[in-house]
């Protein structure tokens, strides 16, 4: 409480009461925060959001080997000279799914087939194996990596043309040369250097140039379509300004 004496005016006397309340205040902190300032508490990222986070723009992409649903090995050390684009993603992640009409669209419709192009779709962990069901789910369980090479099956299909020369991309993913569908080993090796999974980004994408250096990343491919705010940059223009 703070006491006036009879040459205060009340305005003096509130001033005096709102630097006491201020000091009692800070005095209070101290022993909890240990220092005059606040101190924020964050949770750790983890591991494998940080794999996300440490891929550097400009530096090599790290190279993975895996099988593609054909049953050939695919290395993307073995695609220099070509700009690749990379996604992971899985049967049941809803935001893969529905990303892939805008990027059929906007990207796929104007390079497929272009052989300075390749699109790698690598199917990984199942982000959200709550959906699948009860069969499907002892399928999983049974036999994970076996159900991952099934699902991306299931998303390969062949492309068709229309009467006026049009490719007719119906499914979700067509089938071209320059269009490859992976399957990640057992241990996720690729989505976790990468930073998919749980724990981890929902369906990262990148774009690496034709000497393997990373020039952007993406968490979904969104970002690189979004007309408002391509916060991974304008992937159609990426791709026009370097193809030969």
């Amino acid at each position: 409480m703070v006491c006036a004496d009879n040459n205060m005016d009340i305005a003096e006397v509130n001033e005096m009461t709102r630097t006491v309340l201020r000091m009692a205040a800070a005095a209070a902190l101290v022993p909890v925060l240990g220092c005059g300032y606040p101190r924020i508490e964050t949770c750790a990222r983890p591991p494998q959001f940080q794999s996300f986070l440490h891929l550097v723009i400009g530096q090599p992409a790290p190279d993975f080997q895996l099988e593609g649903i054909d049953g050939k090995p695919w290395r993307l050390s073995e695609q220099r000279g070509k700009l690749v684009f990379v996604q992971f993603g899985s049967s049941t992640s809803p935001s893969f799914v529905q990303s892939l009409d805008d990027f059929r669209r906007e990207v796929l419709s104007r390079y497929l087939l272009n052989p300075q192009v390749v699109f790698a779709y690598v199917f990984a962990d199942e982000a959200h194996p709550e959906l699948l069901s009860v069969a499907e789910r002892k399928q999983y369980r049974q036999n994970p990596h076996q159900f991952r090479a099934q699902s991306a099956r299931q998303y390969y299909y062949q492309l068709q043309f229309r009467n006026d020369g049009r490719y007719l991309l119906s499914g979700f993913i067509p089938s071209a040369e320059n269009v490859v569908i992976l399957i990640d080993d057992a241990a996720n090796s690729a989505a976790r250097a990468y930073g998919y999974g749980r724990g981890g980004t929902t369906n990262p994408a990148f774009f690496v140039d034709q000497n393997g250096i990373l020039l952007a990343k993406a968490l979904y491919t969104n970002e690189f379509l979004a007309p408002s705010n391509y916060k991974a940059g304008n992937l159609p223009v990426m791709l026009q300004t370097r193809i030969k």
